[in-house]
């Protein structure tokens, strides 16, 4: 079954408080998103990929193709206002059949293995989105905030990507109007009444958000591959 990777960059990075967007941020020689593209490139050597990028980057990221090389996408397509936007432009540009994964170009480290157990599972019941436990203790707030209560973290899993969807299905649920609580491609596939099948995420597979995690995504990158 032919494989598919909608890569999701369409953010600008306002939290990392930099000029520069945090998939171009430059990691130990490359930009953050080559390092994801590469790891994707060693797991799925045959899929086709289709980056979705806000349509202030596209400049930037053509002059970063020039000094680094190409980053590995066959398809570059403008993102829209929300995540649910920007995945639904990448699906635009995938034929009808196959298996899809939608990862976020920010996350560049997940395993090998992560990515193809994901796409495994799409491809047998359907969709697939990897999960890890939850580390720290968990309280729920009130909504006014003046109150809190105690979550059993043994029941909660932190959700990861890349969410891997049969392409048709995924397709059809994505033909809907935007609601708030689509805060990923699992969310909006179970709305449309699919069940969502779990399986086991990888620790490594941070998303670097903040200028902390990529202090962590540096570090990655010096002990996983070592210079000279």
């Amino acid at each position: 079954m032919k494989q598919y990777v909608v890569m999701v960059a369409g953010g600008t990075g306002t939290r990392m408080r930099r000029s520069t967007a945090k998939q171009f941020l430059i990691v130990e020689g490359l930009p953050l998103m080559w390092w994801t593209l590469r790891r994707f490139k060693e797991a799925l050597p045959e899929a086709e990929v289709t980056l979705v990028l806000h349509d202030s980057l596209f400049d930037e990221f053509r002059a970063l193709e020039e000094v680094h090389g190409s980053a590995g996408a066959q398809h570059v397509v403008p993102g829209g206002a929300e995540r649910f936007h920007s995945v639904m432009a990448g699906l635009a540009t995938l034929p009808d059949s196959g298996v899809v994964g939608i990862h976020d170009a920010v996350r560049p480290f997940p395993s090998v293995e992560t990515i193809q157990r994901c796409f495994a599972l799409a491809g047998e019941k359907g969709s697939a989105v990897p999960v890890v436990p939850v580390k720290d203790s968990i309280r729920r707030v009130a909504t006014d905030g003046a109150s809190s209560c105690a979550e059993d973290r043994a029941a909660l899993r932190a959700v990861q990507t890349p969410q891997c969807f049969d392409l048709a299905t995924l397709k059809g649920a994505f033909d809907t109007p935007y609601r708030p609580e689509f805060t990923d491609d699992a969310s909006v596939f179970e709305h449309a009444g699919h069940a969502v099948h779990l399986c086991e995420g990888d620790p490594w597979n941070i998303k670097v958000t903040t200028p902390e995690d990529l202090t962590i995504a540096e570090g990655f990158v010096r002990s996983a591959w070592p210079q000279g």
